[in-house]
C-alpha cells in the first residue's frame, strides 16, 4: 500500500506538478474560507442580490408597465389623428356643399333678377312705344288739322297741294 501511495504521489506529481499536501492544504484553506464567508457574509450576499434582485424586476416591470402605457397612448393619438381626418375630411365636405348651394342660390337669385329687368325693361319698351304712338297720333292730328286748314283757306290745285304737304311736313319737323 505504501507503494501504491507513493505510485500516485509520483504520478501526481508528474502529471500535475503539484505536491499533494500542498494541494490539501489549498483545498482545506477554501473550505475554510467558505465557511467563513458563509457564517459571516453569506446573509448580507444573499440579501445584496435579492436586494438587486427585486430593483431589477421592478424596473423590469415598470419598463414594461412604460411600454404598455405607450402603446396605449400611441394607440390613442393614433385614433385621435384618425378621428381629426374624419371631421377635417366632412368639414371639407360639408364645406364644398354649402359652396356649392350658395353657388346655385347666387345663380337662380341673377336669373330671377335678369327676368325681373328683362320684364320691367319689357314693360318699360311696351310704355315708351305707347306714348311714342301718342305722340305720332297727336302729330298726325296736328298734321291733318294744319292741312285741313290750308285746305280750307285755298283752293288748291296739285302743285299747290305738294306745296302744302312740303310746308306742313317742315313745320312737323320744326316742332
Amino acid at each position: 500500500m505504501a507503494n501504491l501511495a507513493e505510485a500516485i504521489q509520483r504520478l501526481v506529481d508528474i502529471a500535475l506538478g503539484i505536491d499533494a499536501v500542498e494541494m490539501v492544504i489549498q483545498l482545506v484553506a477554501t473550505i475554510l474560507l467558505i465557511l467563513v464567508v458563509k457564517h459571516f457574509f453569506w446573509e448580507k450576499i444573499t440579501a445584496f442580490i435579492e436586494a438587486r434582485r427585486e430593483i431589477m424586476e421592478s424596473e423590469l416591470t415598470e419598463a414594461t408597465e412604460r411600454n404598455e402605457e405607450a402603446r396605449v397612448l400611441k394607440e390613442e393619438a393614433e385614433e385621435s389623428f384618425d378621428k381629426v381626418k374624419l371631421e377635417a375630411k366632412q368639414i371639407l365636405e360639408d364645406a364644398k356643399t354649402r359652396g356649392e348651394d350658395n353657388r346655385r342660390e347666387i345663380i337662380a337669385k341673377a336669373k330671377d333678377e335678369a327676368t325681373n329687368i328683362k320684364k320691367s325693361a319689357q314693360k318699360d319698351l311696351a310704355q315708351e312705344i305707347e306714348v311714342a304712338r301718342s305722340h305720332m297720333r297727336n302729330e298726325i292730328i296736328s298734321v291733318a288739322t294744319l292741312l285741313a286748314e290750308k285746305v280750307i283757306a285755298k283752293e288748291i290745285d296739285e302743285a299747290t297741294y305738294n306745296r302744302l304737304i312740303d310746308e306742313t311736313i317742315k313745320e312737323v319737323q320744326n316742332q
